[in-house]
């Protein structure tokens, strides 16, 4: 009996020790690396690398891993190399190691990666420029850059044109469903405009002059908010005209923009342009 009771003792203590180690075990650090990559979606151009930001599990270490396309200039910190990368959209992996808890557990984080803007003009200066009304180039009262392109005019139901012919073909990189053509716009005197008719269009082709493959947006004032001064205009895609079929948006090669005073405008008015960039929406 004794020696049976010895058994039951020491299987008693060995049961004991295992659920204290158990124990122990669920004191370790969690297998929980909440990781994510702060301000995504992020455009090419404008950040180099990036470093995964964390809410839980830092210390945990780990393998980074992500889906093709995404380039990981350290699968040990997860920093991303936004340059080399493809634009896309993109799951980026965790693999935990050094815990014995963890196994092979795995935390998962997504992110976006837009083209970079795609440059239709500066207006710096007047190259490929046309216009109607006094065209000049603005080097004092512009919004980035070297200058601005203006054209005024003085009198009543007045022309006011600025158009741009590119001298190669743009690849805007982007699609219909998410392209955005983005310009300051200025106008000096936005009352000597009927605000609430539309009184010219923007226009962006792939035919080298308008009316062919074309996207348009209407000139309305009112409905734009135009102040007097420089305007900042996002004119997407999606929301355009069509005038001759699509435009090729991998051969964007021609750009204008028109406007009529009123018929009773009695005063001098100038319209100008800075910063025209083609961008994926965000």
């Amino acid at each position: 009996m004794k020696r049976n009771n010895m058994k039951q003792g020491l299987v008693w203590v060995l049961a004991s020790l295992v659920f204290v180690a158990c124990k122990e075990d669920t004191k370790m650090a969690p297998c929980e690396s909440d990781f994510f990559y702060d301000g995504s979606p992020f455009r090419q151009g404008e950040v180099g690398t990036i470093l995964p930001d964390y809410n839980s599990g830092e210390d945990i270490p780990g393998v980074f891993s992500a889906s093709e396309g995404l380039v990981l200039k350290d699968n040990l910190t997860g920093e991303i190399d936004l340059a080399a990368s493809a634009p896309g959209a993109y799951s980026i992996r965790k693999t935990m190691i050094g815990n014995t808890t963890c196994g092979n557990r795995i935390a998962m984080t997504y992110l976006s990666i837009l083209p970079p803007p795609s440059v239709l003009n500066r207006a710096d200066n007047g190259d490929g420029w046309g216009w109607a009304g006094e065209g000049f180039v603005d080097q004092e009262d512009k919004m980035e850059g070297l200058a601005a392109i203006k054209t005024k005019v003085n009198g009543a139901g007045n022309l006011l044109l600025l158009q741009h012919h590119l001298s190669e073909p743009l690849n805007t990189q982007v699609s219909k469903a998410l392209g955005e053509l983005h310009v300051w716009f200025y106008v000096s005197d936005p009352s000597q405009f009927d605000p609430m008719a539309e009184i010219g269009q923007f226009e962006l082709t792939s035919s080298g002059g308008p009316d062919k493959n074309e996207f348009t947006w209407p000139i309305i004032l009112n409905n734009m908010n135009i102040n007097a001064g420089w305007n900042e205009l996002v004119l997407k895609f999606k929301d355009a005209s069509i005038t001759g079929g699509d435009p090729d948006l991998a051969a964007i090669n021609f750009f204008r923009l028109y406007m009529f005073t009123k018929g009773d405008s009695d005063s001098p008015v100038t319209i100008g342009l800075d910063d025209l960039r083609i961008l994926a929406a965000e």
